[in-house]
């Protein structure tokens, strides 16, 4: 049942009970009581002695204006001197330690220096009671010191914790404008200077800087998370889903050229050539995004754009890429599978190691076997492993032709390997 509180001189004797009765504190005392009204009739003398302690704390001294401490030490006393006296308080004054903890965020004010000015109340209360009490009344007042450190407590635990939240929304928000911004840029040509100078200032980076960008498809993010996770504080990084696949944009430090940072290092993940400026940065992204789609389960770090060519290349030609397959490989077409697949093995092993003896020694065969079948390859097809322009073309056509048949890029590292067998069945030939 509710029940209405009778009249009272107090215009607030109708609102809600004080929230704060701590366990085991003191019960509020008639002297007490009336030392509290009476610092709330003189709040004014509080208010400037406590602006006069507080207005020269760092963070304070160019940022508050006097009538904003004024106005908020105001109510801030008012609540505090409500809370010790337990007298009733409005919804108004329950929101002030919220308030002042979102207005000091908001205003850049360091936290420390906030709850320094916070726990000053206490200060300017004591000294406020301890001037109005006799020295008769002294042990009583003494006696309810535990309910002016509780009431200040309170006080600054509420503030700190809506400073924190507040600090919070300030970063959601600041993430989510710089995400916009970067997704803009990212889709844009790059050539609007302007959308170009905003993300250099959300980065807090120069728009002429270097710029590693790395890109992991779905299933390999998880490695770019962590690795950049675990950066020291003070790297300038940024992540964000783009194109349904994780991109990183990170600032290459002052002289370092290297695209493939080594914090990469084991990262599965696509790496574009060093961007130079904010503004080549989408270009580059575009770029690892193509290396990124040829990779597959058996990337086990970083792939740049030297190693990846051929599968961007062979998946970027289309209709081009399967005439190119066609034309090299249709010699091999009559031959038996397994005939084809040792042929192709031994160029594919021939080409990533440019040596007989290594080949030999790879494929567990003797020499004059992979002389052979590096001949009967040039008899069919028309094309020499061992010349290395057509040899380049010939690991090209291996690539299309993969791509065709419907088995996804090869060479999760980037290096060239026999495009048609596993290892196992390779060194079984």
């Amino acid at each position: 049942m509710h029940m209405h509180n009778p009249p009272s001189p107090d215009p607030l004797a109708a609102a809600s009970p004080a929230p704060l009765e701590p366990d085991g504190a003191t019960p509020v005392s008639a002297e007490l009581r009336t030392l509290v009204r009476d610092c709330l009739d003189d709040l004014d003398s509080l208010v400037a002695r406590y602006v006069a302690e507080v207005s020269s704390f760092e963070g304070y001294e160019s940022t508050v204006t006097s009538d904003d401490l004024r106005d908020t030490a105001r109510a801030c006393f008012e609540l505090l001197l409500r809370l010790i006296g337990g007298l009733p308080l409005s919804e108004e004054l329950r929101e002030v330690p919220a308030r002042l903890g979102r207005r000091r965020a908001d205003q850049g004010v360091p936290l420390e220096q906030l709850l320094r000015a916070v726990r000053m109340d206490f200060r300017v209360l004591w000294t406020a009671m301890t001037e109005r009490t006799g020295p008769a009344g002294l042990p009583e007042l003494t006696r309810g010191a535990v309910r002016v450190w509780e009431a200040v407590e309170f006080h600054t635990v509420q503030v700190h914790a809506a400073y924190l939240d507040q600090i919070a929304v300030q970063a959601r928000e600041r993430e989510r404008e710089r995400t916009a911004l970067m997704g803009r840029l990212l889709s844009s040509d790059g050539r609007d200077q302007r959308l170009v100078t905003q993300v250099a200032t959300l980065l807090q980076v120069s728009t002429q800087a270097d710029f590693t960008v790395a890109v992991a498809p779905p299933g390999f993010q998880q490695g770019l998370r962590r690795a950049v996770s675990a950066l020291p504080t003070g790297r300038i990084t940024h992540l964000q889903q783009h194109n349904g696949m994780l991109v990183l944009v990170a600032k290459l430090p002052p002289g370092e050229h290297h695209p493939v940072p080594s914090w990469l290092d084991g990262v599965p993940c696509a790496v574009g050539p060093v961007a130079r400026g904010l503004a080549r940065v989408p270009d580059v992204v575009r770029m690892a995004e193509a290396i990124a789609a040829t990779l597959d389960g058996g990337t086990t770090g970083p792939v740049t754009l030297s190693e990846a060519w051929m599968p961007v290349a062979a998946a970027r030609l289309g209709t081009m890429a399967d005439a190119l397959a066609d034309a090299v490989l249709s010699g091999l077409d009559p031959l038996p599978p397994h005939e084809r697949e040792r042929l192709l093995t031994a160029v594919a092993t021939y080409c990533a190691t440019g040596s007989i003896a290594e080949t030999a020694r790879v494929l567990y065969c003797h020499r004059n076997t992979v002389l052979n079948r590096l001949n009967r390859f040039t008899e069919l097809t028309g094309y020499r492993a061992t010349s290395p322009e057509e040899a380049a073309t010939v690991l090209f056509a291996l690539h299309c032709a993969r791509n065709r048949d419907g088995q996804g890029p090869s060479g999760g590292s980037g290096r060239p390997q026999d495009l048609t067998s596993t290892t196992s069945t390779a060194r079984r030939s």
